[in-house]
């Protein structure tokens, strides 16, 4: 009966520290939550990737400021597939900055928009606004 006792308390610390980890990484402590900075420039590159995909933007002074999107289910989800951003698209990215991002220029995306056709995501309908 001990050795069950001391199984189940193993198990039980071991899907505590596995949900701490989990929690840690969802973390926004690294951004600015509290502020939104917008990015307008080219698209370098849309990396769709766990656990987060990228969104690279060449602004025109010609600094490379990368955007931390949601995972790849997670943008499946809402209509954004690989091929909905091209390499060379203008773009308009806004997103709550890193603390440090005068160094590193990573944002934490909360909308992508295309002036080009109008492309806008969130889309209105999915931000709870008719």
């Amino acid at each position: 009966m001990k050795q069950l006792q001391c199984a189940v308390a193993i198990v039980a610390i071991v899907a505590a520290l596995a949900g701490r980890q989990a929690s840690a990484h969802h973390s926004y402590a690294a951004y600015e939550t509290d502020r939104l900075v917008e990015i307008a420039g080219v698209l370098d590159a849309f990396e769709v990737r766990a656990p987060h995909s990228l969104v690279k933007v060449k602004t025109d002074e010609g600094r490379i400021v990368t955007g931390e999107w949601l995972a790849p289910a997670a943008l499946q989800r809402r209509g954004v597939d690989p091929s909905l951003l091209k390499q060379g698209d203008r773009l308009v990215v806004a997103g709550n900055p890193h603390r440090d991002f005068a160094a590193n220029g990573i944002v934490n995306v909360k909308s992508v928009t295309r002036p080009a056709d109008g492309l806008t995501w969130p889309a209105v309908r999915q931000v709870g606004l008719r």
